[in-house]
């Protein structure tokens, strides 16, 4: 089977958060096939662009102390112009651990602090059809007494609740919700997640 080949990589626009990339790849053919997508790297090459699968974000899928709960966020999504349930996540910034990303980011989100870490997985692709972005997915036990208030960014909106199963399931069947919580999710309120 015959391999797409990378001819040339050109970053079409950067911002604060994404560049956005024009790829051209030459198939079997010699045809060539134009591809976007974005990325959290501002310095992609054609000789760089295929790296080690490494997390540029968080997530964590939070259950209380005896797990009959789980923590999600309702949040304004912009792209959406809707709101839609997910779990806390943010970007790993320079220079910090996963685990210092996981316990900034739900102090920012949520308010909530002491958090146990049962298990830290290994990145994988978040959308590999629109970004070379990977994300680390935490699964974790905190108290439900938030300790502070939150340290929302101007463009957040969001609001943290605490769900039982049926609340959970309410949600599944609404279809507000992305994706990697939805699977989540069903596997807690399904009794399938250890």
């Amino acid at each position: 089977m015959a391999q797409l080949k990378l001819v040339t990589l050109k970053k079409l626009l950067a911002d604060r958060w994404l560049n956005y990339y024009e790829a051209t790849y030459q198939n079997s053919k010699q045809e060539e096939i134009n591809y976007h997508f974005v990325s959290r790297e501002a310095n992609l090459t054609t000789d760089n662009l295929k790296h080690p699968v490494t997390a540029s974000a968080v997530t964590m899928f939070c259950l209380n102390r005896d797990h009959s709960q789980v923590l999600l966020l309702r949040q304004f999504r912009l792209p959406l112009n809707d709101y839609v349930y997910g779990n806390s996540a943010g970007l790993i910034e320079p220079g910090e651990t996963v685990e210092q990303a996981i316990e900034r980011e739900l102090v920012e989100e949520t308010g909530y602090q002491g958090v146990h870490i049962d298990q830290i997985f290994n990145p994988s692709y978040s959308t590999p059809g629109i970004t070379d972005g990977a994300i680390t997915l935490a699964i974790c036990t905190i108290d439900q007494i938030p300790s502070q208030n939150t340290a929302l960014e101007s463009a957040e909106e969001l609001t943290s609740i605490w769900v039982d199963k049926k609340q959970a399931a309410e949600i599944l069947a609404s279809g507000k919700i992305s994706g990697r919580t939805q699977l989540l999710l069903w596997q807690w309120v399904n009794n399938r997640l250890n």
